[in-house]
C-alpha cells in the first residue's frame, strides 16, 4: 500500500515534470519541499509582522488621539476665553454682536440661559436638552459643540470650525489614511483598528480609526518583495547544486541539509546549526559552511540592527544619565562582537584625561591587563584627527580602538578586546552607528540641559527641575525659595570692552554664584545676563542672606580680564513657595517683579516684595493688558513696513514688518506693548494678526519684494504648528514662500535651541529663509552660527552706531563678515543713520542695511 503511493508519485514526477533520473527527482522533491517550507515560513513571518504592525499602528493611533484631545481642549479653552470676553462686552454695552465677529473667534452663537436670547446666530436648543447636559462642561449636539459656562451661558461652536484638529495629516500615521471623528457613543469596527479617548467633562469621544486593509496591503507588498528576493537567491543556489553534483554520496548530505533547514524553520535561526562541514570537505560541506556563516551573519545583523534601535530608544530615555547610557552601550556591543570586554571613556581635551570611564560586565570578569587599556587611551589622545580607528594585536588578543569627536572640548574613546579573531569590517560599521548615537546623545544632553557658555543649567532644565521641586516641597511641607539675579548695565560692558570680554565676565560671575551655593542648589542661566538660583529646603530669610552675600562678593570683586579691570554689580529678586505663590510660575513672577523693583530703586540691591506690593504692580500691568485686548477687538493692530536696501545699489530689496497700534491720531510702536503682550500671552494673537494683514496687503501689490522679514516671538517658535499655519496662509494666497524671512533673536535661539533647530528645519523645507536678529550683543555669538541653518544675520544697532569712528567695532563686524562669507550667510545692519556708517559697513562686506537713513517704518511700501 505504501509502495503504491510512492509509485504514483514517481509517475507524476515523470509525466508532469519530465524528469527521468533519480537524482533529478530528489532535487525536484527538495525544490518542492523548499517552496512549501519557504511559503509557510513567509506566511508565518507575514502574519507575525502584520500583528506587530497592527499593534504599532494601534499605539501610534492612541498617541495621535491623545495629541488631538490636547489640541481640542486648548482650542476650546481659547474659544471659551474669547466667548467670555464677548459676553462681557454684550452685558456691558447691551448691544448684539455681529455674527462676523463671532465667526472670527470660531463661535456660531451664545445662548443666554436667563433670558433665552442668543448672541449671534441661533440653534434649536430646548430647556430639556440643557437640563440633560447641565453636568457637562462640553457636549456634542448634532453638528454643534457646546461649551457650558456654569449653566448660565452656552457657547455654540460648529464642529466644522474645529475640524482642522481632526486632520489626518496631523497624526503619527497619516500615511495609512486614518479617520478621526467626534462621536457620542463608543463604536467598534471589525475591519478597523481604532482608538478612542473621552474628552474630559464632556459627553463625547475623539475616535481615530485605520482600515486594516490599508495596513495589510502595504505590509504584504513589502513582505512579498522581500520574499521574492530571498526565494530567488536560494533557488539559484539550489540550481547550482543540482548541476554541480548528483551522486549517491550526495543523498546523505541532502538529507542532512534538509534536516538542518527544517530545524531552522521549526526552531528559528538561533537554535539551528549547519554542521555538515564539520564531517567533510566536499561541495555539500562547503554549502553547509556558507549556510552556517550566512545564518551567523543574519543573526549578527539582526542583533546589530536591534542594538542600533535599542540605543536610539535608550538615548531618549537615558538622556539625563549619560553614564548609564554608556554602560548599556558597551554591554550590548560586547554581545554583538562576542568581545572579551570593552571600555568607553569620555575624554576632556582641556583637562587631558577621561572625565569618566565605563567598563563592560565582560571586561570586569576578564583578565585583560590594565596597561593595555591605558596604552590605547594614550594612543588615541595623541591623534589629531577628529575620528580615527586603530587596530592592534597583543598575543592572541585583537584590539580595536576608536576615537569619535563630540565637540571642541570632548571626544569619545572606545576600546574593545577580542580573543583569537579580529573585528570584522561589518562590525566596525555597527560600532560607528552605535557610537554616533552616543555622540549625538551627549550633544543632546549638553544642548538640552546646559548653557554652552557658562556650563550652568539652561532655562529649560531649570524650569523642569523647579516644577518638580515645587511639587516635592508641597508634598512634604518643605520650604523652597528662588533668587533671580541680573547683572546691572551689562550692555555697557559689552559696548565698552567688547563681547568676548563680556562673555568671560558672564562665566566668572556664574562661577562665583556656583561657589556660594550648596550641592543641592541649582544654578542656571535664565537669560542673556540673568541667572536663577533654586534653593530647596531654604526659608526666605536664608535666601535673602545668600543673595546679599553673592551681591556683596560680586560688587567687591575686580574682574581682571586681559588688560582690563572690571567691576560689576547685580540686582536680585527673591520669592518663596506659599508666601509668593503655589506654583513655580507664580514664584518666578514675584521674583521678576522684585528684580524689576531692585533696578528701579537704583540697582545693586536685593528686594523681596510683599503680597500688597505685588498686587499693586499687577494691577498696573492688568490695565496695560486691557488696552491690548481692546486694540485687538477693535482691529487697531496693523503692520508697518521699514525698508531694507542693498548697500551697493541702494535699491529697496525688502521690508521688515513691524507691529503698530492705532490710538486715535497716534501710532504706538511695538517696544511700548510687546513686553506686556509676551507676559500675558497675547503675543501669539498679535503675530497672527500681523501675518494675516500683511498677506492681505501683499495680495494688492503688483510686485512682492524679494525679502519680507517677520519677527517671531518665543511662544510662536515653541509650537511648530504656528509655522505650518503661516505656510498654509502663504500658499492659499499665492505668496512666494522664498520671499519670506522669519526672524528669531539670539536670546530666543539660546534658550530654546533644540526647538529652534527643528522649527528652522521644517520652515526651510518649505522654502522659507531664516534670520538671526540682535546678533553680537551679550552672548557667545560665533559658537551659535554653527548650530542654526540660517540665511541672514542682522547686526544689532549697538554695533552699527558710529562704526566709522570705532576701530574695535570694525574689527568685530569684519570678523563676523568673514565667517558669514565662508558659510554663505548674508549680513544685514540695523539702525543705520549716517552715510559714513553705510559706507563703512559696505566696505566691511555687509550686504543689506535698514535704518532712519533710508526711511522710518510706514503703512505702505516706498517707491525708492
Amino acid at each position: 500500500m505504501g509502495n503504491s503511493k510512492y509509485v504514483r508519485l514517481n509517475k507524476i514526477l515523470e509525466k508532469y515534470f519530465k524528469v527521468k533520473s533519480y537524482g533529478q527527482k530528489v532535487v525536484l522533491i527538495l525544490i518542492l519541499l523548499f517552496i512549501f517550507s519557504f511559503s509557510l515560513v513567509s506566511g508565518i513571518f507575514a502574519y507575525m509582522n502584520l500583528e506587530k504592525k497592527y499593534k504599532k499602528i494601534a499605539y501610534s493611533l492612541e498617541r495621535s488621539v491623545t495629541v488631538k484631545e490636547k489640541l481640542l481642549l486648548k482650542e476650546l479653552e481659547d474659544i471659551e476665553d474669547n466667548g467670555k470676553i464677548l459676553i462681557t462686552t454684550y452685558n456691558q454695552k447691551e448691544i448684539n454682536i455681529e455674527p462676523s465677529i463671532l465667526r472670527k473667534f470660531k463661535i456660531y452663537g451664545i445662548l443666554v440661559k436667563e433670558t433665552g436670547n442668543f448672541i449671534g446666530r441661533k440653534i434649536p436648543l430646548s430647556p430639556a436638552q440643557l437640563k440633560e447636559y447641565r453636568n457637562y462642561r462640553y457636549f456634542l449636539l448634532g453638528d454643534n459643540l457646546i461649551i457650558n459656562l456654569r449653566n448660565a451661558y452656552y457657547i455654540i461652536v460648529k464642529t466644522r470650525y474645529i475640524n482642522h484638529i481632526l486632520d489626518p495629516k496631523m497624526s503619527f500615521i497619516y500615511e495609512y489614511d486614518p479617520i478621526f471623528m467626534f462621536v457620542m457613543q463608543e463604536k467598534k469596527y471589525r475591519s478597523f483598528i481604532c482608538s478612542k479617548k473621552k474628552v474630559p467633562e464632556s459627553n463625547f469621544y475623539i475616535t481615530g480609526c485605520v482600515e486594516k486593509s490599508n495596513i495589510t496591503a502595504k505590509e504584504l507588498s513589502s513582505i512579498a518583495a522581500e520574499s521574492i528576493s530571498l526565494f530567488s537567491t536560494l533557488f539559484i543556489l539550489g540550481f547550482i547544486m543540482y548541476h554541480t553534483f548528483f551522486r549517491s554520496l550526495l543523498l546523505y548530505p541532502i538529507h542532512k541539509l534538509k534536516e538542518d533547514i527544517e530545524k531552522m524553520n521549526r526552531e528559528g535561526l538561533e537554535k539551528a546549526r549547519f554542521t555538515l562541514h564539520k564531517f567533510g570537505e566536499d561541495e555539500f560541506a562547503q554549502i553547509s559552511f556558507v549556510l552556517e556563516e550566512t545564518r551567523k551573519k543574519i543573526l549578527k545583523h539582526q542583533k546589530g540592527m536591534s542594538l542600533v534601535l535599542q540605543t536610539t530608544s535608550k538615548m531618549i530615555s537615558m538622556t539625563n544619565d549619560i553614564h548609564r547610557f554608556s554602560l548599556f552601550t558597551v554591554d550590548r556591543l560586547d554581545e554583538l562582537l562576542d568581545a572579551e570586554g570593552s571600555v568607553l571613556c569620555l575624554y576632556s581635551k582641556i583637562e587631558d584625561r577621561c572625565i569618566f570611564k565605563v567598563h563592560s560586565e565582560r571586561y570586569l570578569k576578564s583578565t585583560i591587563p590594565s596597561y593595555l587599556e591605558n596604552r590605547e587611551i594614550e594612543k588615541l589622545s595623541k591623534k589629531s584627527e577628529k575620528n580615527v580607528a586603530l587596530k592592534d594585536k597583543e598575543g592572541h588578543r585583537h584590539i580595536v580602538s576608536i576615537k569619535k569627536e563630540i565637540n571642541n572640548e570632548y571626544s569619545i574613546f572606545y576600546i574593545t578586546f577580542k580573543r583569537n579573531e579580529p573585528v570584522l569590517k561589518e562590525d566596525l560599521n555597527y560600532l560607528d552607528m552605535v557610537l554616533s548615537h552616543l555622540v549625538y546623545s551627549i550633544n543632546l544632553l549638553n544642548l538640552a540641559t546646559y548653557d554652552p557658555l557658562t556650563k550652568l543649567y539652561n532655562r529649560r532644565a531649570i524650569v523642569e527641575y523647579a516644577e518638580k521641586e515645587v511639587e516635592r516641597s508641597k508634598r512634604y511641607n518643605h520650604p523652597f525659595s528662588i533668587i533671580l539675579l541680573d547683572i546691572d548695565d551689562f550692555k555697557g560692558i559689552n559696548d565698552t570692552y567688547g563681547h568676548t570680554i563680556g562673555d568671560i565676565v558672564l562665566k566668572m560671575i556664574g562661577d562665583i554664584i556656583k561657589e556660594e551655593t550648596r550641592d543641592i542648589d541649582r544654578v542656571g542661566r535664565y537669560g542673556g545676563e540673568e541667572f536663577i538660583i533654586l534653593l530647596p529646603e531654604t526659608k526666605l530669610e536664608n535666601a535673602g542672606k545668600l543673595a546679599e552675600r553673592i551681591k556683596n562678593r560680586i560688587s567687591e570683586t575686580v574682574f581682571d580680564v586681559g588688560d582690563y579691570s572690571i567691576t560689576v554689580t547685580i540686582s536680585a529678586g527673591i520669592s518663596g513657595l506659599r508666601t509668593h505663590g503655589d506654583t513655580f510660575e507664580e514664584m518666578l513672577q514675584a521674583a521678576d517683579l522684585a528684580l524689576y523693583q531692585a533696578k528701579r530703586r537704583g540697582k545693586n540691591q536685593v528686594v523681596m516684595l510683599d503680597k500688597e506690593e505685588i498686587t499693586q504692580i499687577l494691577k498696573e500691568e492688568f490695565q496695560s493688558k486691557n488696552f491690548l485686548m481692546e486694540a485687538i477687538q477693535e482691529n487697531r493692530i496693523t503692520p508697518f513696513f521699514q525698508p531694507i536696501v542693498d548697500t551697493k545699489t541702494l535699491d529697496i530689496v525688502g521690508y521688515e514688518i513691524l507691529a503698530r497700534i492705532k490710538d486715535g491720531e497716534n501710532i504706538i510702536p511695538a517696544y511700548r506693548f510687546i513686553g506686556t503682550s509676551i507676559k500675558f500671552g497675547i503675543i501669539l494673537k498679535i503675530d497672527e494678526i500681523i501675518q494675516k494683514k500683511t498677506v492681505e496687503f501683499l495680495k494688492k501689490q503688483k510686485k512682492i519684494p524679494e525679502m519680507l522679514f517677520f519677527n517671531l516671538s518665543r511662544p510662536y517658535i515653541q509650537d511648530i504648528h504656528h509655522i505650518m499655519n503661516f505656510v498654509e496662509l502663504l500658499e492659499k494666497n499665492n505668496i512666494p514662500k522664498e520671499n519670506i524671512v522669519l526672524e528669531i533673536t539670539e536670546e530666543e535661539a539660546i534658550s530654546e535651541i533644540t526647538v529652534v533647530k527643528e522649527a528652522i528645519r521644517i520652515a526651510k523645507s518649505k522654502g522659507i529663509r531664516f534670520a538671526l536678529d540682535d546678533f553680537g550683543v551679550g552672548y557667545s555669538t560665533f559658537s551659535y552660527i554653527k548650530h542654526f541653518d540660517i540665511d541672514i544675520i542682522k547686526l544689532d544697532g549697538s554695533l552699527v552706531k558710529d562704526i566709522h569712528q570705532d576701530r574695535d567695532k570694525q574689527i568685530i563686524i569684519g570678523g563676523i563678515s568673514y565667517i558669514c562669507r565662508e558659510k554663505g550667510i548674508k549680513l544685514l545692519a540695523e539702525m543705520v543713520e549716517t552715510e559714513e556708517e553705510l559706507e563703512t559697513l559696505k566696505n566691511l562686506g555687509v550686504s543689506y542695511a535698514q535704518g532712519f537713513l533710508f526711511g522710518k517704518a510706514s503703512s505702505d511700501f516706498k517707491e525708492k
